[in-house]
């Protein structure tokens, strides 16, 4: 059984550093890409600009700061315990 695992660990390790081999060798000797010349090319199409993506209408004029004060996001708290403060964060781990 130790001859049999010895003979397997070789072969996986041969074959795999003849396989990384031969896979440098094929890409060593791969046709390199080609440069696109605009001379070269028969015609070349524009490409199509895109418009400007319209407003969220969400919070006021981003440029007098008030912009995420009236956001959806903003965590408003309705709970029926009067105003009392939120707990702070606590875990429970070690």
């Amino acid at each position: 059984m130790r001859l049999f695992k010895f003979g397997l660990h070789l072969w996986i390790m041969i074959t795999s550093v003849l396989s990384f081999l031969m896979g440098w060798i094929m890409l060593a000797h791969a046709p390199k890409p080609t440069q696109n010349n605009s001379s070269s090319s028969a015609f070349v199409a524009p490409l199509p600009t895109l418009a400007p993506l319209p407003s969220l209408g969400v919070g006021d004029d981003p440029n007098n700061g008030n912009f995420f004060q009236s956001s959806p996001f903003s965590v408003q708290s309705s709970n029926n315990f009067g105003q009392a403060p939120m707990p702070a964060f606590r875990t429970g781990g070690s």
